[in-house]
């Protein structure tokens, strides 16, 4: 602290060369470098201006609401770079009121303060001010420079440092982490004293000198001792430095103090380093924590360890409600019960419960009535998450209002009309402010008038207005309510007469429509008890017709529903029937210009080759490309037969051109077909594999960049890439690797960027076997510790976001939603260790300004995907797959489909095959079956490649 005063000392005096400084530039104009000191300073009067738009801004935001802890934050940085002091202390103030400030907060307060009273002529306040800050939260920092503070100027003499020592371990000397600093200082301090009694070298000691030297020496003594006893960190550091300040040997009771208190230490060991390992706020380690302390029942270091659990998690409800319950149940110490409440309603004002614990509180401990008021007045403007909150509210302080009368006096006391002045005030309140803020009535079922009615009714003697305010519940709508109307009954029978709870129930009889049954039987049970046969006869038949309307009334409401469920039926069935006939027909037209175009498509031979005339479409309207004719001049191997000049190239049918393009790969011998056939498809090379797609098309060499990203997965056999016809690259590849294992780390790599945009890596899955990938791996519902936030630049980076979010908490991943092409969409995915970090970050961040905009922060609670687990539409995109699939066997549009069209469609012979048709009948003789066995395709024993249709077709 003198350091800090000493630099306000060596300020330099204002120049005296600054007067008369018009007279001397008129003599002297400025020069160029005086000229740009001027722009400068004209700059800097900009800013000041933005500045004070900023500033007045804030005291906007602030001054509408109140209870926002950001604005408060933001406007006292503001004013403190402004240098502001006077509307600083204010603000600071202001915000002190509503929120207790962290610590970081109040060092700069007090560290402002401190230099602004550099003679110390404001040490009052000061300390006053210290008093403040160590109240809000425990933070051993601020207890040691409150006695830094203390020491640096001991005119109040030196029994005023001792009793802050006092304080300061009263409120943390327990910690076990960091309270022996606290003890440290003070023994430092006492050392300290006892270095300025030592009487100079060469002087003797006096009688008195040595008696205050012997009882300072005791002094320092008993410190060691009771730290001794504390288990705390370095103890053994301690207890050496207790043995070399002695002159002779430890005390046995010493000796035994310290050694229980290393045998607890050994317990508390295991949770402070599972503390010291863990990132703030620990919440999860504090409440292990506490279930230990709990069970050891030393009230001490519990509230030690719930001052420490809130100085990092001051934003988690159930953690100030278990730590005011254990204060109202066992401590039970009013400065301490009532300072908790109060903090705990400062650091979560939204929270109804701890504003009822705290009324109650105040109650208990028997605090004036304007004390509870100024609380409930404090209350009702924090902003509560549900209208129901503040019906609980009132009902709590119009039970304080009622335990308040003296019923044994007359009952129109001033304390009765103030009881009746609080319920109105309450119904009012719920009715007309609850409903604006919130589009409802806080008090759906009036549990603060029915409240109100029985005791004007029990207690007041006063049936005039319990009826009038049962008259206005239903008006309200409740009408209409069996369980209202016998609560209005059982009312009027206990404290009215009989007759007007006869007619209360009559009235119910014709009125409630929710449960009718249950008013007929009170009314019947009524009158057996109180009434006469002739009362009874009419309740029986009111009764009986009452229930006749109801079920008639039911029976027609039951017809309606039965109709409009059949309507809704036929409407479904018609549906259903329309989609299968559209697909039906579909299918038709598909097979029949299928047939077409396989009829009509004409082939030509050259050379003994065949290759097709034109082009042909297929059924989605892209042409198919034609076989080209080979190039004229190569030799073949079998010498070309000449053929007459004009002659005009030979006509073949397609069976004919099948045949003559797939007789070289049939072979002649039955075992190899069935050898090549299953080495058609290779599920170990599946395995190994993965599909990459969401590639850049106009990607440099994609496969030796495929082979760069996956080589750090392992070994990489082969990179397929995908072209188009034109050898243009599709975006797309598989990738192989030599182990299974790297197949699996490279699934990994999912959403990793590549020039800018995000892969897209998934199993290389078989369709054909009907296998499945969920390409949609994130989570589709309701995750406490996941964050979404949106709104975000466009240009800010997962880093960035990070470094954000971690401020509040460990961050687990942050996730960035882009495009396809890998532009980012400004939204963010930031999931954290646990949910309440992730409940204080919502709190924190929600309205943050990043760059030029405004975040948006809320839990994770994505929609639920439609469609099934592939998302919307992805069953009929599948369906479509599986049968294109069955058409063309996985092959793309513009390749050829060599499936014969006898295969589309089986004939109705069970035993009838396909016999080798004449040019004419495309490949199928439906007419001429033979005595062939069925095949494989249609026995569903497996899947034929193309040389299986091929042998199928061609064999004799």
């Amino acid at each position: 602290w003198d350091a800090r005063r000493s630099v306000d000392d060596r300020r330099p005096p204002p120049s005296s060369t600054a007067m008369d400084f018009s007279q001397r530039e008129m003599q002297n104009p400025p020069s160029e470098d005086v000229q740009m000191a001027q722009d400068d300073g004209d700059e800097d009067s900009s800013s000041s201006e933005s500045e004070d738009e900023t500033t007045k801004e804030l005291e906007e935001k602030v001054s509408s609401n109140p209870f926002d802890y950001s604005s408060h934050v933001e406007l006292i940085r503001a004013l403190r770079g402004a240098g502001e002091l006077e509307q600083l202390t204010q603000a600071r103030e202001r915000m002190g009121r509503l929120f207790p400030l962290s610590q970081e907060l109040w060092l700069e307060w007090l560290t402002d303060e401190v230099k602004l009273d550099s003679g110390r002529q404001n040490r009052a306040a000061i300390n006053k001010l210290f008093e403040r800050a160590v109240k809000d939260y425990l933070s051993v920092d601020l207890w040691l420079e409150y006695i830094q503070y203390c020491i640096g100027g001991m005119e109040d003499g030196l029994e005023s440092v001792r009793a802050v020592c006092e304080k300061a371990l009263t409120a943390g000397g327990l910690h076990v982490s960091k309270g022996s600093m606290l003890w440290d200082v003070y023994r430092e301090f006492e050392n300290a004293v006892l270095a300025g009694m030592q009487p100079a070298p060469g002087s003797v000691c006096s009688a008195d000198q040595e008696e205050q030297i012997q009882a300072q020496v005791f002094k320092i003594s008993s410190i060691f001792r009771r730290q001794l006893s504390v288990p705390l960190l370095d103890m053994d550091g301690t207890y050496l430095e207790y043995e070399e300040f002695l002159t002779g040997p430890v005390d046995a009771t010493v000796k035994q103090a310290y050694q229980k208190a290393c045998e607890k230490l050994e317990k508390y060991r295991p949770f402070e380093e599972s503390l010291m390992s863990a990132a703030t706020p620990r919440l999860q380690k504090y409440l292990a924590y506490i279930d230990f302390e709990l069970a050891q029942d030393e009230p001490a270091r519990i509230q030690c360890l719930f001052e420490r659990a809130l100085q990092e998690n001051p934003l988690v409800v159930d953690l100030w409600t278990r730590y005011t319950h254990y204060l109202d149940t066992k401590l039970r110490i009013p400065t301490i019960v009532l300072s908790a409440h109060e903090r705990a309603t400062r650091n979560c004002p939204w929270a109804a419960a701890l504003w009822q614990g705290y009324l109650l509180a105040l109650e208990r401990h028997r605090q004036p009535q304007e004390k509870i008021k100024e609380v409930m007045d404090t209350a009702l403007p924090a902003g509560f998450p549900q209208a129901s909150d503040y019906v609980s509210l009132w009902q709590t302080y119009c039970d304080y209002q009622r335990r308040r009368v003296d019923w044994t006096k007359d009952s129109e006391s001033s304390g009765v009309e103030e009881l009746r002045s609080t319920y109105q005030q309450a119904v009012d309140y719920c009715r007309d402010s609850v409903q604006q803020y919130f589009g409802e009535s806080g008090d759906p079922q009036c549990t603060l008038q029915r409240t109100w009615a029985r005791i004007e009714a029990k207690h007041c003697k006063n049936m005039e207005k319990a009826w009038a305010l049962w008259d206005g519940i239903m008006v309200e709508g409740h009408g209409r309510e069996a369980q209202m109307w016998l609560e209005y009954a059982e009312l009027e029978r206990s404290y009215g007469d009989v007759e007007c709870s006869r007619k209360v129930l009559q009235k119910a009889v014709s009125k409630a429509s929710d449960w009718p049954e249950s008013v007929c039987e009170a009314l019947i049970n009524f009158e057996r008890e109180e009434g006469t046969l002739e009362t009874y006869d009419n309740a029986v038949a009111r009764c009986e017709a009452q229930l006749k309307r109801v079920q008639e009334r039911r029976a027609k409401q039951a017809e309606k529903e039965m109709l409009a469920a059949q309507v809704e039926e036929q409407k479904a069935e018609a549906r259903k029937k329309n989609k299968a006939e559209k697909k039906a027909a579909k299918k038709q037209d598909m097979k029949q210009g299928q047939k077409r175009k396989l009829d009509q498509q004409l082939f030509v031979k050259s050379h003994d080759t065949l290759h097709t005339v034109g082009s042909s479409v297929d059924e989605e309207g892209f042409k198919v490309p034609s076989i080209p004719a080979p190039k004229m001049g190569k030799a073949p191997e079998e010498p070309p037969v000449k053929r007459v000049k004009g002659d005009a190239p030979e006509e073949v049918s397609f069976s004919a051109a099948w045949q003559s393009i797939h007789e070289a790969t049939i072979p002649t011998n039955p075992s190899e077909t069935s050898t090549h056939a299953g080495d058609a498809h290779d599920p170990d090379q599946d395995r190994r594999s993965v599909f990459v797609s969401n590639l850049n098309y106009n990607l440099q060499n994609p496969q030796d960049k495929m082979r760069e990203v996956f080589s750090q997965c392992g070994e990489v056999a082969d990179v397929r890439l995908a072209f188009t016809s034109k050898r243009k690259f599709r975006g797309f590849c598989y990738v192989e690797f030599k182990e299974e294992s790297a197949a699996v780390k490279a699934l990994g790599f999912d959403h990793h960027e590549v020039e800018g945009r995000p892969l897209f890596v998934s199993p290389c899955i078989d369709k054909r076997k009907g296998d499945k990938f969920h390409g949609f791996h994130y989570a589709t519902k309701l995750e406490k510790n996941k964050l979404f936030v949106s709104n975000l630049p466009y240009t800010v980076t997962k880093e960035a976001v990070e470094n954000v979010f971690s401020q509040h908490g460990p961050v687990r991943d942050v996730r960035m939603v882009t495009y396809r092409s890998g532009k980012p969409k400004g939204l963010a995915y930031v999931e954290y260790e646990d949910e309440q970090t992730a409940s204080q970050a919502v709190l924190k961040t929600d309205g943050l300004m990043i760059g030029d905009r405004k975040i948006q922060v809320a839990v994770s609670n994505p929609p639920a995907r439609r469609g099934g687990p592939y998302g919307e539409g992805a069953q009929d995109r599948q369906r479509l797959d599986t049968s294109k699939e069955s058409q063309y066997r996985g092959k793309g549009r513009t390749q050829l489909s060599l499936l014969p069209r006898s295969l589309h469609k089986p004939t109705s012979t069970a035993s009838a095959t396909v016999s080798k048709p004449p040019a004419s009948s495309n490949g199928t003789n439906a007419d001429q079956p033979t005595n062939k066995p069925e095949p494989p395709a249609q026995q569903g024993t497996k899947r034929l490649t193309n040389l299986d249709f091929a042998k199928m077709f061609f064999k004799k």
